[in-house]
């Protein structure tokens, strides 16, 4: 395989190849549909209204806090492996998050700059960038454990 065969990265291709397709493929076996298509609708889109977003906080609260007293005079589970795999999935998926942000705003920043790129509203807030803000912000807290010292797993085990 001669080196003229690898992508070469570019303002354009920071990675040397585009990763957005990767990610609509991805996004449309989860979603139905690709991912340049998301609007976020309030009333529509998933966690877009204060009351469906307060329900889904209360339960999450109620199921760390409430297993934090079931398990207080409990011994730890011990879930090494699980946390291990946990873990691992999720820094893949904030590098994935990461890069594909990398990859939609230094063309912009290197072109218009980081005034252009945080404060225009065709800068920051182009339609694959409301996607990524929407992924990040409101699916991968849900991912998230609770911080170890509220966890009634021991993980070190």
């Amino acid at each position: 395989m001669a080196i003229e065969s690898f992508p070469i990265p570019s303002l354009d291709r920071p990675f040397g190849v585009h990763l957005w397709p990767h990610f609509s493929r991805a996004f449309e076996l989860v979603a139905g549909y690709p991912a340049d298509e998301f609007k976020f609708v309030v009333g529509t889109t998933p966690m877009s209204t204060l009351r469906e977003t307060s329900i889904f906080v209360a339960v999450y609260y109620t199921i760390i806090f409430g297993g934090r007293e079931v398990m207080r005079n409990r011994a730890p589970f011990k879930l090494r492996s699980l946390f291990l795999v946990h873990n691992f999935y999720l820094t893949a998926i904030s590098a994935i998050l990461l890069a594909l942000y990398i990859e939609e705003l230094v063309p912009t920043v290197f072109r218009r700059g980081i005034f252009y790129a945080i404060c225009h509203r065709d800068g920051g807030w182009t339609n694959r960038l409301v996607v990524l803000y929407y992924v990040g912000e409101a699916f991968t807290p849900i991912l998230h454990r609770p911080d170890a010292k509220t966890s009634s797993v021991d993980i070190l085990n």
